[in-house]
């Protein structure tokens, strides 16, 4: 029978085209026997007070569908209006002609439950293994508001129900169970990503119980669990084997982030609620910061884990304890702080923001330097284990390898779609990217790519590397995070 989503667009499209046939049978009928026209012209004026009725319901939820309404309003009242007065003496030409531009108002209608076409995935240009030059951004680069839109992903729940998946879990060999993209659906051909009907190449989990887009994920510092944060509004945490051990349930909107305390006995969250949570493995909440009516983006642990740091929507980045109490507060950015990390030695903090830079700050909130290279807007910053070095991914398609001085070391990307996220293999020797393209790309430290994992069916917005560099983990739109097994790439990188 389809989703539920499908039953309520048939529902719809019933109800309408009942209303339709019903004026349409009436008006003819009048047509055929002038004699009971009287009793027809009272009940198409009945018809044309309910038809108002039965379409505004369904047309109220956008305003593209109110606009149809109106039409299909107006339709129905020239319908009783005209009834009354031409009734017994209207021909069948007359009636023929009515209905026709009756039934062009209606296709307005129907074009509102129409799906959305997407436009066919493109190939992935592989670039070259030296550092690209700066070029003009080719036709199918973004718009300006394109990374704002790609956000219209988080109000689609994702194609099948997690709750009605048998098993979260793809095995490394053998027969696959039943996934999104292989419960005996043919291949939709409006997707903007590709089509897996078998395991991709290299996968070996899928976690799927988030109900929206997944937005983050991360491994524990023993790398034994994971953690994800979905659009659902909560937060979750997985054994390695896949299974699903604690929900965390607490914030009132979105879950952008989460990341393990240093120890791996605690999680912290950020939310689209203005707060930012921390929490026992067993999902007890233990503290809530409140940012105010400012959604916090982001949220990192010190490498002690007595502090937190969080970024927010107003241009700030901010130092808190972890009972709540702000410390210090982060000024610089002209736009929103998208993305916070702490150096692994503890002493500085980076910022990544929509202005389109980076930026390097002491404890205090002293301006170090800033990462200007970014045509568009900075969404995550992440410093190399060593401490040397700051990566960058941005909404211009690229990700950027820095100095702690601000000068550009290497570029990652093609310039496609945007780049959401970039991490650092613990040996340093590689980063992996989350692109809108719904890819995953490894890549080795001097710009050249080493393998493109493709299986989400959407945007990736988050990438993690579990600390033995074994596994990459990443987070999608289509409501998944899925683990990557990486040993015999990185074996046969020649870096």
């Amino acid at each position: 029978m389809g989703s539920k989503r499908h039953r309520q667009r048939v529902a719809q499209v019933a109800i309408v085209l009942g209303a339709w046939l019903l004026g349409g049978w009436l008006l003819y009928g009048s047509a055929f026997a002038p004699d009971e026209s009287q009793g027809s012209g009272l009940l198409l004026e009945r018809q044309s007070q309910m038809a108002p009725a039965l379409i505004t319901p369904q047309v109220a939820a956008e305003r593209a569908e109110e606009r149809a309404g109106e039409h299909a309003t107006g339709c129905a009242a020239e319908i009783a209006m005209g009834s009354r007065s031409a009734m017994g003496s209207r021909s069948i030409e007359t009636a023929d002609a009515f209905w026709k531009e009756a039934g062009d108002r209606w296709q307005q209608v129907f074009r509102v439950w129409q799906p959305p076409k997407f436009p066919k995935a493109g190939r992935s240009v592989t670039p070259s293994k030296t550092t690209p030059s700066k070029t003009t951004p080719s036709k199918t680069t973004p718009s300006k508001q394109g990374d704002r839109l790609m956000l219209a992903d988080l109000a689609r729940p994702v194609a099948v129900p997690a709750a009605t998946l048998p098993s979260p879990n793809l095995p490394a060999s053998g027969s696959a169970p039943s996934t999104p993209e292989t419960q005996g659906r043919s291949p939709d051909s409006r997707s903007a990503f590709p089509q897996t009907p078998e395991p991709p190449e290299h996968q070996i989990r899928v976690l799927q119980r988030h109900q929206r887009a997944v937005w983050s994920v991360v491994f524990s510092p023993d790398g034994q669990h994971l953690a994800t944060a979905g659009a659902d509004g909560t937060a979750r945490l997985w054994d390695d084997a896949g299974h699903e051990l604690a929900q965390l349930v607490g914030h009132k909107r979105a879950v952008w982030n989460v990341v393990f305390s240093p120890d791996g006995q605690r999680l912290a969250t950020a939310g689209a609620d203005g707060t930012a949570r921390l929490w026992a493995l067993n999902g007890d909440e233990l503290t809530v910061i409140s940012a105010g009516d400012r959604a916090v983006w982001d949220v990192a642990f010190s490498p002690n884990g007595q502090r937190l740091a969080t970024a927010s929507p107003d241009g700030t980045a901010r130092l808190w304890d972890l009972e709540g109490r702000e410390l210090v507060v982060f000024r610089g950015h002209n736009r929103a702080v998208w993305s916070v990390a702490f150096s692994p030695d503890g002493q500085r903090l980076a910022t990544a923001g929509a202005d389109g830079t980076a930026r390097l700050w002491t404890l205090t909130g002293r301006q170090l330097a800033v990462f200007r290279g970014h045509d568009r807007a900075v969404w995550s910053v992440a410093f190399s284990p060593d401490g040397q070095r700051l990566a960058t991914a941005g909404g211009d398609g690229t990700a950027r390898l820095w100095s702690l001085t601000g000068r550009s070391l290497a570029i990652f990307g093609d310039n496609r779609r945007a780049v959401w996220d970039v991490a650092f293999s613990p040996d340093q020797a590689h980063l992996a990217t989350a692109s809108t393209d719904g890819t995953v790309r490894l890549w080795n430290r001097h710009g050249g790519l080493v393998e493109t994992f493709e299986g989400h069916r959407r945007a990736v917005w988050s990438v993690s590397f579990r600390p033995d560099g074994k596994w990459l983990a990443s987070a999608g739109a289509d409501g998944t995070a899925r683990i990557w097994e990486l040993p015999a790439l990185l074996s046969a990188d020649p870096s």
